[in-house]
């Protein structure tokens, strides 16, 4: 038989609906695998690009390497790049942060491209030059000017073996250059400068010009024993080198965990991301491979008659498979292109909304806009994983095809022209009313194709478990309606090191745009060798590892932060008539309590030789007072007013201001206000609470954006099966449905009939996918809770998920319905199926 690829292109075209059925199914598939396939690409170029900003463009790196070291790595044939730089030192801008300067052999941007990102002036390019971020300058506290001297005291470390000895110095720079502030590098505690060649030799003694060396394998499959070899024949000490976790990690290269130094692989973010992505797509797959198998199926069914003339003609099984495998191919080159297309116009978006159900720290950036930037920059096509997802939807279709062109090909000529002879079996029925016809019929049909009534099913059962899973999930991820949005202040003001003076706190006070302002004073003091606070006097000694700490509380921080306690406490507490106390949190190690300092209420403690009324204690962490976001430091708080902090520390700089503003300030202009006072005092950090709050919101409403879109996209393919069954219902019964007319039903009884199968579908599919959208939120709340037990039954989830499923299953049925009105009676009687 010729012209099989001829003739499925006229079955298409004959029967415009299945085809267009077929086509959505192929379309919807090809745009979500091709939303997961973007995705799992541009998330793996953000984690490259993100390892590069945090460690540099480097498999590896070799530290207190000698020139001949250098030399040797250099020539050796297995590396595709050998840079060197000379750590000239460092300096600590904080707590937190290290500046570390580096004197680059090199082009810098080879290894690290984030450095080299000049805002104004220009890189290193003699010695005592020197080119630092525009964030440490302020951490400086200098004005940054191109040309101006900046002195630096700064140490250098050199290790011999397990021994470290460090030489520490000061040196007058020239600032030449601005670069760009790295934000990522706040992740590892170090910010990074430049100073320019010769800048090391001639500030440090011989025995401190040491090279550190960068190095990329060229073969990343042999990189673990490319290493070992270069180790070995360096005689390098394992702590002088380091391999770059973070970055083979992103690129897929297997190391030795042992050897560099980690027990644990990194970026669970992104395998839950990549698990989460391949899961749904698993699931669309799966529901528009069931489409697609349903519409074929029943098509080959009612041309039965036609495959058994062509196989009397002389068709071969071999060419009927064609027919029916080309009438897919054909249809999967029109949708797979289009819903490529469209799946990559949407892929930002998504993954933008995904991005929100994980922490921002697990791409290695700071904040949800960095991330946002970070997925715009990286979302350029990714013609790999298109391709892959092309391959993967047309294999899912092909598969889905192949049993209704197996049963094409099986089609005896003899038993096909002779017609199909439907046997009835009746089984023993007890006799009894029937209350409504069109619903008995229904379920009649209903029995007389079970394995397209299950398939249907089965698709609406995936979007109604997909509903009640992720509202529970989205329900657990409502950061901003959880009661995170509790704040002392409208902005958080802080300075761990200077503070504020109490001329600014004055000033914001009295400034008519804040309605009140709240501010703590913080200081703490480490025991010395014989127990007792460094700095400050305290009646006894401390236990061990308890460190001393003093708070001043403004009024209006008293009244927020402690309105729960007795008025006449309270007032007595604002007055400086006594102090709170915190105990330290009580520690167990090997099973016992360590010993620990408690200070009941009602004692009168000294301190700084003023003897103080403890008026009430606190225990645990709840309420722990500490600067912005400072972390818990155990030890013994003693928490009194302003007057009273100034009298015991001798200081009266504030360390945290909270401010509250009036109705109907302009935030911008409040904004500027706290940037100039954050210029004024170095060191200071602030925070926009409404900021934060919006953000938390347009995450949540990207999560459920997210959310309702995989639901929608489940549930196309789910009505896509309920309007094909019932077409098809509609179609094979013709000749029937002409004989009830003609015996006196009504059309709008017909219409109960069918809308009546629509309800049916939605019932069963409901109260299955009820069960089993339960079952998936006790496995959501376990997650959170790594536990598995039982939960409350998510009943609005389910009563809502029930009426949609019935809803739209009656929206589905009401759109084949039109052929009924059409129908003559005499047409039908009398139409050959």
């Amino acid at each position: 038989m010729k012209g099989e690829r001829s003739l499925a292109v006229k079955e298409l075209l004959a029967q415009r609906v299945t085809s267009v059925l077929i086509l959505l199914a192929i379309l919807l598939s090809t745009m979500m695998t091709a939303v997961i396939g973007q995705s799992i690409g541009v998330l793996s170029a953000m984690r490259q690009q993100q390892a590069i900003a945090i460690n540099g463009n480097r498999h590896a790196w070799f530290i207190q390497m000698n020139s001949e070291q250098l030399e040797t790595l250099k020539g050796d044939g297995r590396l595709s790049f050998v840079g060197s730089s000379v750590v000239l030192g460092s300096a600590r801008l904080d707590n937190t942060l290290i500046l570390g300067l580096s004197e680059f052999q090199e082009d810098v941007s080879a290894v690290y491209p984030s450095l080299s990102a000049v805002k104004e002036g220009r890189l290193p390019e003699a010695p005592m030059e020197i080119a630092l971020p525009e964030d440490v300058l302020g951490y400086l506290g200098v004005p940054g000017r191109l040309g101006d001297p900046l002195t630096l005291s700064l140490t250098k470390a050199l290790r011999h073996g397990i021994v470290t000895q460090s030489y520490d110095f000061t040196a007058e720079f020239t600032l030449v250059g601005v670069t760009e502030s790295n934000y990522m590098s706040y992740a590892a505690g170090s910010i990074n400068g430049l100073v320019g060649p010769g800048t090391a030799e001639a500030l440090l003694p011989e025995e401190y010009l040491y090279y550190n060396v960068d190095v990329r394998v060229k073969d990343k499959g042999a990189f673990q024993a490319t290493m070992d070899d270069l180790v070995e024949t360096l005689n390098v000490h394992e702590l002088d080198i380091v391999y770059n976790v973070p970055y083979l990690d992103a690129l897929g290269i297997r190391y030795s965990g042992e050897a560099a130094g980690v027990t644990d692989a990194s970026g669970e973010g992104f395998s839950l991301m990549l698990a989460a992505g391949i899961l749904v797509g698993a699931l669309l797959l799966l529901a528009a491979g069931l489409v697609i198998y349903n519409i074929l199926k029943i098509a080959v069914s009612r041309r039965t008659t036609q495959y058994g003339v062509l196989r009397a003609i002389g068709a071969e099984k071999g060419q009927l498979y064609t027919l029916v495998t080309a009438q897919v191919l054909l249809l999967c080159a029109i949708g797979i292109p289009l819903g490529l297309l469209l799946g990559t116009l949407s892929a930002r978006g998504i993954l933008a909304a995904a991005t929100g159900l994980l922490s921002p720290e697990i791409f290695l950036v700071r904040d949800a806009g960095e991330l946002n930037r970070l997925i715009a920059e990286n979302s350029d096509g990714k013609g790999l994983f298109l391709l892959a997802s092309a391959a993967v939807t047309l294999f899912f279709a092909l598969t889905a095809a192949l049993p209704a062109a197996r049963y094409a090909a099986k089609v005896s000529p003899t038993a096909a022209m002779a017609g199909n002879r439907v046997r009835i079996k009746r089984r023993d029925r007890r006799a009894k009313k029937i209350r409504s016809f069109e619903a008995y019929y229904a379920r009649l049909n209903l029995k007389r194709s079970r394995g397209r009534t299950a398939i249907t099913v089965l698709s609406l059962v995936m979007s109604i478990t997909v509903f009640i899973a992720l509202q529970g999930a989205v329900g657990l991820l409502d950061i901003a309606g959880g009661g995170i949005t509790e704040h002392n202040g409208d902005y958080s003001i802080t300075n761990e090191t200077v503070g504020f003076s109490p001329g600014e706190y004055q000033a914001m006070g009295e400034d008519s745009r804040v309605k009140e302002l709240s501010a703590m004073q913080f200081s703490l003091y480490e025991q010395g060798t014989d127990g007792v606070p460094v700095g400050i006097a305290f009646g006894f000694p401390l236990q061990p590892t308890e460190t001393f700490q003093v708070v001043g509380l403004n009024g209006a921080y008293w009244d927020r932060a402690f309105s729960s306690l007795p008025p006449e406490v309270l007032e007595k507490l604002k007055a400086g008539e006594g102090c709170m106390v915190r105990n330290p949190i009580p520690l167990v190690f090997e099973g016992e309590e360590i010993p620990r300092t408690t200070i009941p209420a009602g004692d009168r403690i000294t301190v700084a030789g003023r003897e103080l009324t403890v008026l009430e204690t606190l225990d645990g962490y709840e309420t722990y007072l500490s600067v912005g976001n400072s972390g818990f430091v155990n030890g013994v708080q003693i928490i009194v007013n302003e007057e009273l902090y100034a009298a015991l520390t001798g200081k009266t700089a504030y360390n945290w201001l909270l401010p509250v503003l009036a109705e109907g300030v302009d935030r911008a202009d409040f904004d500027a206000a706290v940037e100039a006072l954050a210029a004024r005092t170095p060191g200071t950090l602030w925070l926009s609470y409404e900021e934060t709050d919006r953000q938390l919101a347009e995450s949540f409403a990207q999560i459920q954006l997210l959310a309702w879109g995989l639901i929608l996209f489940v549930a196309l393919i789910g009505l896509l099966n309920i309007i094909n069954t019932v077409y098809t219902n509609i179609h094979t019964r013709v000749t029937e449905i002409g004989t009830q007319r003609a015996i006196g039903m009504s059309a709008g009884s017909l219409f109960k009939v069918f809308l009546w199968e629509g309800a049916y579908y939605g019932m069963i599919a409901a109260a299955i996918g009820s069960v089993a959208g339960y079952a998936c939120t006790i496995f959501v709340e376990a997650a959170a809770t790594n536990e598995i037990r039982l939960v409350a039954v998510p009943v609005l989830p389910i009563v809502e998920a029930a009426a949609l499923a019935i809803a739209a299953c009656l929206l589905a049925t009401c759109v084949p319905l039109r052929r009924i009105s059409k129908m003559s009676m005499v047409e039908s009687i009398e139409a050959v199926e």
